[in-house]
């Protein structure tokens, strides 16, 4: 596996991370393209009845626009603080984002719509982009622990709030 991941950096080379950053929206864009036409169906048979279509284009919109401005926070100010801040309140609840569609699929017995997305691009960008942040000297070991801790805590009550609609 590590062969593999090493070959994003002699393909994408080590980018400078207010570069890197922006790969992160661009997935999130994909992730919700694969989302979008049957997200709403599987959330209101496996989560809420009461989920809508209208409730994942507003969460949906609101989180690109946020992924959006938090890449351009970081590109701008690529410095220690924001660094944790963006692992901390946005970009690390993508790897808890590939788990909720991986459990919920594994759990409900049906295909999560995001699924493939979030294996094939969430796992592969945060290790890429938190790499090029250690090299960088944006994170630290203890700051991205932290930052993790903090991101699973926001994404839980995301999907409680959002999804599952408690």
């Amino acid at each position: 596996m590590e062969q593999g991941m090493n070959r994003i950096f002699v393909t994408l080379g080590i980018l400078p991370l207010h570069h890197a950053v922006w790969l992160f929206p661009a997935a999130t864009a994909l992730h919700f393209l694969e989302e979008a036409p049957g997200f709403t169906k599987w959330a209101q048979q496996f989560a809420s009845p009461r989920y809508t279509s209208s409730r994942w284009a507003r969460i949906h919109a609101i989180g690109l626009a946020y992924t959006s401005a938090f890449a351009g926070v970081v590109a701008l100010f690529p410095n220690r603080p924001v660094v944790f801040l963006f692992f901390a309140f946005c970009f690390s609840e993508m790897a808890f984002n590939a788990a909720f569609h991986l459990g919920a699929t594994l759990w409900f017995g049906t295909y999560c719509p995001g699924l493939a997305t979030a294996l094939a691009l969430y796992p592969t960008l945060f290790w890429y982009v938190s790499r090029v942040a250690f090299q960088d000297g944006l994170l630290t070991w203890t700051g991205s622990l932290a930052a993790f801790a903090i991101a699973g805590a926001i994404h839980a009550l995301d999907v409680a709030t959002n999804v599952f609609l408690l």
